[in-house]
Order: structure tokens, then sequence, then C-alpha cells
């Protein structure tokens, strides 16, 4: 990862800082998978009031950095919601990582799933049902964004979470820009 720029959420005295954010994730996850999990996505002020912050980073080897950036310099949601930094070189000396994950809520119905599963076996008890309630009972306090699927249209909401590590690990990115397979991105 030797280039990157960042993509800055303009205030919007219509629009909340994490709808606009939303909005350009969005974009990025039409992108994204044409990268073939090469470019990782970085959220310097995550955390921030409980949200991803105002600011997405975009990491990678600088042609597809170069690309992306291209590509987003096109796109209307970006020009009219977000200002677009010029591409720079990553800092050298670093000695954090960030590893982004998406987390799944667990709901209701995974619930159900599971107790069905457990009474088809006989294995379903009063003792399982509670530990399994208070388990999926829980709900996730992560920064998150809301999207669409591309597939199916369905909104859901991306939940995620941030793990600071030593070194960067191996792996990709997936769709959205997060860690899969230990992959992270330089914290500076």
């Amino acid at each position: 990862m030797d280039s990157y720029f960042d993509i800055k959420a303009l205030p919007n005295p219509e629009i909340i800082q994490s709808a606009v954010l939303s909005h350009l994730m969005q974009q990025l996850h039409k992108l994204l998978p044409a990268f073939e999990g090469r470019i990782g996505l970085a959220f310097p002020a995550y955390g921030q009031q409980r949200t991803l912050g105002g600011i997405i980073r975009a990491l990678g080897e600088s042609k597809d950095v170069d690309r992306l950036y291209d590509q987003l310099q096109c796109m209307v949601v970006v020009s009219d919601y977000a200002l677009l930094t010029p591409i720079e070189p990553t800092p050298m000396g670093i000695t954090q990582y960030a590893r982004y994950t998406r987390a799944h809520a667990k709901g209701n119905s995974r619930l159900q799933r599971l107790k069905r599963r457990h009474q088809a076996v006989g294995t379903w008890t009063d003792e399982l049902a509670t530990a399994i309630a208070s388990k999926y009972s829980q709900p996730l306090h992560l920064p998150h964004v809301s999207l669409n699927s591309v597939s199916s249209g369905q909104a859901f909401i991306l939940f995620v979470h941030r793990n600071i590590v030593q070194e960067q690990g191996e792996g990709s990115f997936n769709a959205y820009g997060l860690s899969l397979g230990g992959a992270a991105v330089p914290v500076f």
C-alpha cells in the first residue's frame, strides 16, 4: 500500500454527515469489486460521536488508487457531497495498523433457526434457550452505515469493527474495502 487519498464528507445543513458517508460508501461498493481486493478503506475519525466519522481513506498500490480516484472524480454524488484530497504516498515508519471488519447483528430470526435445529435433534433445553437469548439480545454498538444491496436492492446496516494491530498481515479486502483474512491498513 504505497498510495492513498481521502474522501471527506462536506458539511451540509440539509443532510447529516453519516447519511453522506452512507451515500459515499454505496458508490465505493459499486467500484471496489473491480479491484479484486487490492483497495482497502480506513476511517481516520472512527468512533467520533459513535460514527465512522466524516473521512474515508482509500489505500492501495498507486495504479489502483489512481484508477479509483479517476472513477470517483466523475461521480456526481462525490462531487456534490465530498472533497477528494490529492493522492499522496503512504507515510514511512508506520507502527500501527487497523483491521476494519464487518460485524453482523444477530437478530430474532437467527434465534428461531437455532431453536428449530436444536428441537429437531432433541437438544433444546430451557437453559440453552436462556443462554442463546442472552447472547443474541445484545445490540451492536458499533459505527455503521446504511446501504442498499446492489444485487437485491434490500436496505441493510453495515456495522464496522476496528481492531488495532502491530502488523499489516496477509489477506485482501472485500467489496466494501473491509479486511478479509487478516489484511490491515496503516494508521496515520
